[in-house]
């Protein structure tokens, strides 16, 4: 496993181009766990650590995953919606932003597959054994409630 600490400044001219590059080594990596915290300096910014696997050092050609909402059913996208809206909730408890939590194409891969344990979220890509047991019943029980 390796790690990758990453810096998302809190200003207009910098926001997007910093997340734009966070989400873009998420799209490229196997992320097993994140973390983030908010550092009040000359400029603001969450300092996001990312801990991953390269692409090639773990399997996934078995694993589920898809990429973009049209790729969903009208009730996937509800499940889909109602997935943000808990990870929104989260991210407020928790104070990290909700990227940290789950990735948009995590919650678009849970809507789709629906998984109805544990063991079968393991089968959604980038979906990392600590997040499992972190957020996992949660997400199971926003399922069976859907």
């Amino acid at each position: 496993m390796k790690i990758k600490v990453l810096k998302i400044r809190i200003s207009e001219e910098s926001q997007t181009s910093d997340e734009s590059l966070v989400n873009d080594f998420i799209s490229r990596h196997n992320i097993v766990n994140m973390n983030s915290k908010l550092v009040q300096d000359e400029i603001n910014y969450w300092s996001v650590l990312i801990y991953y696997q390269e692409k090639s050092e773990q399997s996934n050609s078995n694993k589920m995953s898809i990429d973009s909402e049209e790729e969903l059913s009208e009730e996937e996208k509800i499940i889909y919606n109602k997935l943000k809206d808990w990870r929104f909730e989260k991210s407020k408890e928790l104070q990290q932003p909700p990227y940290i939590i789950f990735h948009n194409k995590h919650l678009m891969s849970i809507a789709k597959f629906k998984p109805y344990n544990l063991q079968d979220m393991e089968q959604i890509n980038g979906l990392g054994e600590s997040k499992i047991k972190r957020y996992g019943a949660e997400i199971i029980e926003i399922l069976e409630n859907a």
